[in-house]
């Protein structure tokens, strides 16, 4: 059967529905980095955020499965394969890649529905999937929408982390102790010294969850509110987030602090010229364009159980 309603998607053309594009950005290479330097000069409270593919398939496949009926028809026969219950590889991916604990049917449904509501808070989305719009409707009438590619600062002229400069910057990721060390170095790690320009440094760990690894947490929404109390516990202006699913809710959170959030997610260790696996492969090149006799690979510390099942320790 599911065969058959492959081949039936391929039919009617549904791979257009999903997958990489462009297509949804507003704003693209400078003008963009402009709208993220004019949001954070603004001082107002800001989330500027991106979506997981991992967390992206769970939250449509909820949203579908949570579809009206006749609505549910129509998904059906225009090929989208998210309306009966959760897949199987969209529950060990939310676990593995995500990792998101325990990975049950009403875990994820408790996700879904917070992510829902969260995303009616972004400001501006680093969009780079098709299937994002079907996510528009919960999002604000006036929200923007940039390349994923431009929320990386180095790849632009000029830089929107310029505009970082002298503000209390808290960065909540799993390498807190690399980013301090390597901050450091921060005139050394790139040609254009606005990329990563003076600032208070604030950090605060966040939980790794993924791969084989032991949080120590009952569940992830426990660890999510544990890291929810030592943000809160800050004095910072703006924070930036790399810290997997755990992004999009605590930049939602902290703009409901009153402060500034950028959920980055992974491409955030590479602004304090921490290497990973990921960005040393096309299109990426990172190896060719960018690192020097200082980049530095993350501690072996932070490395977690299992890190080869996280799409072959693409971090590390």
């Amino acid at each position: 059967m599911n065969k058959l309603y492959n081949t039936y998607c391929k039919l009617v053309g549904a791979d257009n529905l999903f997958g990489n594009s462009k297509e949804n950005a507003q704003f693209t290479e400078d003008p963009a980095s402009s709208l993220i330097k004019e949001a954070i000069t603004s001082g107002k409270p800001l989330m500027i955020a991106r979506l997981g593919a991992t967390e992206l398939n769970a939250i449509l496949n909820y949203h579908f499965v949570n579809t009206s009926l006749i609505n549910n028809i129509g998904n059906i026969f225009r090929g989208i394969p998210y309306f009966m219950t959760y897949k199987k590889g969209v529950m060990e991916n939310m676990n593995v890649l995500s990792g998101f604990f325990p990975s049950t049917k009403e875990n994820l449904d408790r996700f879904a529905k917070m992510s829902l509501e969260d995303m009616g808070q972004i400001d501006i989305l680093g969009s780079w999937l098709k299937q994002e719009r079907f996510l528009f409707p919960f999002m604000s009438q006036d929200h923007a929408r940039i390349r994923l590619w431009d929320l990386t600062p180095f790849k632009h002229e000029n830089p929107w982390t310029e505009a970082l400069a002298g503000k209390k910057v808290l960065i909540v990721h799993p390498f807190e102790d690399t980013i301090i060390s390597q901050y450091k170095k921060r005139e050394f790690l790139f040609k254009d010294p606005r990329v990563l320009p003076a600032f208070e440094l604030k950090t605060v760990k966040a939980v790794q969850s993924a791969g084989d690894h032991d949080s120590g947490f009952k569940s992830w929404f426990e660890a999510l509110d544990y890291m929810t109390d030592q943000i809160s516990a800050k004095d910072f202006d703006i924070a930036l987030l790399g810290c997997g699913a755990y992004g999009l809710p605590l930049a939602a959170r902290i703009k409901r602090m009153g402060k500034q959030a950028i959920h980055i997610g992974g491409a955030l260790q590479s602004l304090f010229g921490i290497k990973g696996a990921r960005w040393e492969r096309p299109p990426y090149n990172f190896h060719e364009l960018y690192y020097n006799e200082c980049w530095v690979r993350p501690n072996d510390a932070d490395k977690p159980a299992g890190a080869q099942k996280i799409e072959g320790a693409c971090y590390w």
